[in-house]
């Protein structure tokens, strides 16, 4: 096991790491500002812990290996958390909740794709990444990162509130994240497996790597589907347009 690789693993520990210090962050706005007990917050994070814990656990039981299985086993990490982020706009509670986050959080948060592709990069440089799977070639989602600072202040910034462009913004990331998501399927050693250069996209399957299809894309995408629930939903005056107001 070589530098880089521990390089990586550390990476996405830290990652995801930030991302679950994130999402309590910006739930703790949302519960201060609703005046509610922090009770439920505690409850909510420990539920992304113990997901987090499962996908570990399966991860070295090596149940994510078999790529030969339909379908893919490592659906079984992306799926459920997706399906949870889309009913979650039906609980009125949630809906409640996404209300006062400000608008411009769920665009700037966006930016930790910019380390993601980063460490794809990196690993890409270590052997172990496929060169589609990164900025070299065909994966351009590091695009969403780099924009999003920009993007949250021009779209919500200064009592701003850009639709048009806010929607157009989100659906291109939506875009970017699906096509990274099938650029990386087809290069499993699968039946469907289309790009037969090497290295062939396994290391996913691996702890802690697993926690890429099973929490951080999952939170890419979530986030673009609250972004867009807010501007289609949420009137002018009635969003939040920036963590100062």
């Amino acid at each position: 096991m070589n530098t880089l690789y521990l390089i990586g693993q550390l990476i996405i520990i830290l990652l995801v790491f930030g991302l679950i210090k994130s999402l309590q962050f910006g739930l703790r706005h949302a519960f201060d500002q609703l005046q509610l007990k922090g009770q439920q917050l505690n409850y909510i994070l420990a539920g992304v812990v113990l997901w987090l814990a499962i996908l570990s656990c399966l991860a070295f039981l090596g149940f994510f290996q078999n790529f030969n299985s339909w379908p893919p086993r490592v659906f079984f990490a992306l799926i459920p958390p997706v399906v949870l982020s889309v009913a979650l706009l039906f609980s009125p509670f949630f809906r409640l909740l996404l209300k006062t986050i400000p608008a411009s959080w769920l665009v700037y948060i966006q930016a930790f794709r910019i380390l993601m592709e980063l460490f794809l990069w990196l690993g890409y440089k270590a052997g172990y990444v496929p060169p589609q799977m990164t900025f070299e070639w065909l994966n351009f989602d590091i695009i969403v990162g780099i924009t999003a600072p920009m993007a949250g202040f021009i779209f919500f910034g200064q009592g701003r509130f850009r639709k048009p462009e806010a929607i157009l913004w989100n659906i291109f990331g939506m875009v970017l994240l699906i096509n990274i998501l099938i650029i990386a399927t087809l290069s499993t050693p699968a039946p469907w497996r289309v790009f037969y250069n090497e290295p062939a996209n396994t290391f996913v399957a691996a702890f802690p790597f697993i926690w890429i299809p099973g929490f951080i894309v999952p939170f890419a995408l979530s986030m673009h589907i609250f972004s867009l629930y807010q501007v289609f939903n949420s009137k002018r005056d009635k969003i939040r347009f920036s963590l100062r107001r």
